[in-house]
């Protein structure tokens, strides 16, 4: 099956095979089987009949991915996440983007647990631009996971590719300055499962958040991440608006009360973002 696989799926099993059991048997029941190539990267090695299971040891999660992309057979690879399932005919359509010579692809996506707030705001504002209903298209930017990359696009960074892979959207920024086109595929349809928890969804975002905000300013001097730090409210504001924004256009289970769950989740995105431009990428990882 490897053989023949043209796209490989990474995905990171940090807490183990089990952890990931939905995502698997998503995967494994696409109707194009046959031509996917599922590459687990954990704490561990295992087995399980067709599946390849990558041991990373303690590796960081970027640095887990990074491993699993050089490790694909196929020609393009998918940075999923084990909480983002696909429909059964997702991998169908995207190879025919990639056989039509598309290198970059994104899928649409819709929210998997839409009746908890927490859930609508987190989503809404990490998916908001390519949330259902969304177009087949050119676009200007993809989301960080769960697109899929010709591998040799990625291969050409180096040691640098685990870097990028710490903030995925910088990845899909730098593949945009490098010129690489970007293609939307409204038929490639995922649900994407959030965190049902007040508390749990904005220590998330307070981690991405420092990310952001670390990776951002990272080649900036002292005096220029202080500044960005000054600017958190113009910074979470902006957050605030785009949610705002998709909540508006979608309006499908919209809430009133979304506006200020979105606020609440922009606001520690902001404030983390300062934090990490002033630690830097070093004492943020």
């Amino acid at each position: 099956m490897d053989l023949k696989a043209k796209l490989s799926v990474i995905l990171p099993a940090m807490r183990g095979l089990d952890s990931v059991r939905a995502a698997v048997h998503a995967w494994e029941r696409q109707t194009v089987r046959e031509q996917i190539e599922i590459v687990v990267v954990g704490p561990e090695a295992g087995e399980r009949p067709g599946l390849r299971i990558l041991c990373v040891g303690e590796a960081m999660l970027h640095e887990a991915r990074r491993q699993g992309i050089l490790a694909a057979r196929a020609e393009a690879v998918v940075i999923a996440e084990d909480h983002c399932l696909p429909e059964r005919d997702w991998a169908e359509k995207v190879l025919a983007c990639l056989a039509a010579g598309e290198d970059a692809i994104g899928p649409a996506l819709r929210g998997g647990n839409p009746a908890h707030g927490a859930c609508r705001a987190s989503f809404l504002l990490g998916y908001g631009e390519w949330t259902e209903p969304v177009e087949s298209g050119r676009v200007e930017v993809l989301p960080g996971h769960n697109v899929v990359v010709r591998k040799a696009l990625l291969e050409r960074y180096g040691e640098e590719l685990g870097d990028l892979l710490v903030v995925c959207s910088f990845l899909i920024q730098r593949l945009r300055q490098d010129g690489v086109r970007f293609y939307l595929e409204a038929g490639a349809r995922m649900r994407h499962y959030d965190i049902a928890s007040w508390a749990d969804t904005l220590q998330v975002f307070a981690y991405v958040g420092l990310g952001f905000g670390a990776r951002r300013t990272a080649a900036w001097p002292a005096g220029g991440r202080w500044i960005y730090w000054l600017a958190t409210p113009a910074v979470a504001a902006a957050h605030w608006r785009r949610g705002v924004k998709h909540w508006w256009r979608v309006k499908r289970g919209a809430q009133a009360g979304d506006v200020l769950g979105l606020a609440a989740v922009a606001l520690v995105w902001g404030v983390a973002e300062g934090v990490g431009a002033w630690l830097g990428p070093e004492r943020t990882r």
